[in-house]
């Protein structure tokens, strides 16, 4: 059967270094620190949060291991949803793809309307309003242009915003440790015996959803010029750089607070806490500069995750999963068209929905997507740390104990992560109803549908069944 994506000769391919800066976008590692910092410390683990931190990097470190492994030798658009179908079979692969499309179209649907209200609260202080509305129909506006128009455009404007972003949390981390010396690096976050300590659940929830979009890269290795080579490199790039920061960064804001009553100063700045300690380390003008900077944050992310998301759906189109018409591949820009399209078109329609609704987007609708969105992802990393598994298991040999022992632990990990997600979602989403306490079942609804689904293509179309789950390159070592 023929495919919509044949190959050709192509142009605008990504290195490693752009891939790694798409990556670093859907991490967002100043709306991470300003937006999650605050809650982990509040009404986490207090000074001890760095520990989260911590495991949460250790354990997406072990999980980049087979990840890697994975992923030198399976090379493929689908990412998560073929590495689900090579370890444990193609059924779940099917559900585990659907519910990635749920998971980043929440999210992107969310980082919409996010930056349109951000931006509001900027024309507000500015002392010129301007309805949300108008700058989330911008903002969606230049994504879409930008992933339609090439990945080169969007790559080089992010790593510009990365750039920038990252440049004032080092300045803020600087800062304190030329203002505190060694007291920034308060060694009582670290004791022993507070390892597992009280509100331990709370803050290892938000440390992982402060990693949330790094295991992106895979997504891009039909654009990518080398990817046997940089996806693997760039996960493994991609997940020390962003856990060094965030582990940094929040030992360091820790020691700015002062350990001793840590907790109650975070309860009492709220959401503003990072924006009120980059003001007094480094002065008004700093920290209004670190707001403005949080909407390019907000609208980095969303450059990523809209083209993540459109590679899902390009990914299922061209499986027959979703129409094949979705599935069109513009060879010369590297660009899934009908896919980004048809995403950026999704994406009018739930602003347009949100917009109708006499709702405040964010008390109740733009936490909710995001919150739905990043347990979408974080189960897709569970799942896919099961599968691989039991992939490298049946490949002992050549794998090895470090990376099967490797393995295990994000299997496990992850595991533990996912369920803490589950049990705080509300929190995560910051709505406290039985309506979004019940939404984590639409993950379960969405993996049943796709095992139903794909049962029946196995009975009722075999062939198709068969090309399930495309690798386009496949390597033994």
């Amino acid at each position: 059967m023929s495919r919509p994506d044949a190959p050709s000769t192509r142009t605008h391919k990504l290195s490693t270094r752009f891939i790694v800066f798409m990556v670093l976008a859907a991490a967002a590692p100043l709306a991470s620190m300003i937006g999650n910092l605050p809650i982990a410390i509040s009404r986490g683990t207090g000074a001890h949060v760095p520990v989260a931190f911590l495991i949460a990097g250790l354990i997406l470190v072990a999980f980049t291991v087979g990840y890697a492994f994975i992923g030198r030798r399976v090379v493929s658009t689908g990412a998560f949803y073929t590495y689900v179908a090579e370890g444990l079979g193609k059924p779940l692969g099917v559900g585990t793809a659907y519910s990635a499309i749920v998971s980043y179209g929440a999210f992107t649907f969310g980082l919409a309307a996010a930056c349109g209200y951000f931006d509001e609260q900027v024309s507000i202080a500015l002392g010129h309003k301007v309805t949300w509305t108008v700058f989330a129909v911008l903002s969606a506006i230049v994504v879409g242009i930008l992933n339609y128009r090439s990945m080169d455009a969007s790559t080089k404007l992010l790593a510009a915003i990365i750039i920038v972003e990252t440049a004032v949390l080092v300045v803020f981390d600087v800062s304190v440790v030329a203002a505190r010396g060694w007291a920034a690096f308060p060694l009582s976050s670290f004791t022993p015996g507070q390892w597992l300590a009280p509100g331990i659940g709370v803050s290892l929830m938000t440390a992982f959803t402060c990693f949330v979009g790094f295991e992106s890269g895979a997504l891009y290795s039909k654009e990518a010029a080398d990817p046997v080579r940089s996806i693997p490199l760039a996960s493994y790039v991609s997940v020390v750089l962003i856990g060094s920061f965030y582990l940094v960064t929040a030992w360091i804001t820790v020691g700015a607070l002062s350990p001793g009553d840590v907790k109650a100063q975070a309860v009492a700045h709220g959401g503003t806490l990072m924006l009120d300690l980059i003001k007094q380390y480094d002065g008004e003008t700093a920290s209004d500069i670190a707001g403005l900077l949080l909407c390019t944050s907000m609208l980095a992310t969303y450059i990523a995750i809209h083209a993540a998301a459109s590679r899902y759906i390009f990914a299922l189109a061209r499986e027959g999963l979703l129409p094949r018409k979705l599935a069109r591949f513009d060879e010369t820009r590297n660009v899934p068209v009908t896919a980004t399209l048809c995403m950026s078109a999704a994406t009018a329609l739930c602003l347009i929905a949100i917009a109708s609704s006499s709702t405040d987007p964010y008390a109740a609708i733009i936490p909710v997507l995001i919150g739905l969105g990043t347990l979408g992802i974080i189960g897709l990393q569970a799942t896919a740390a099961i599968a691989i598994v039991f992939y490298v298991f049946r490949r002992a040999r050549e794998a090895g104990p470090v990376v099967i022992v490797a393995s295990v632990c994000a299997a496990i990990g992850l595991s533990v992560a996912l369920t803490t997600v589950c049990v705080n979602f509300t929190l995560l989403s910051t709505v406290d109803t039985p309506f979004v306490a019940l939404l984590p079942l639409s993950y379960v609804a969405t993996l049943f549908g796709g095992l139903a689904y794909s049962m029946w293509l196995r009975q009722a179309r075999p062939a198709q069944y068969r090309e399930l789950a495309l690798v386009e390159h496949r390597a033994t070592a």
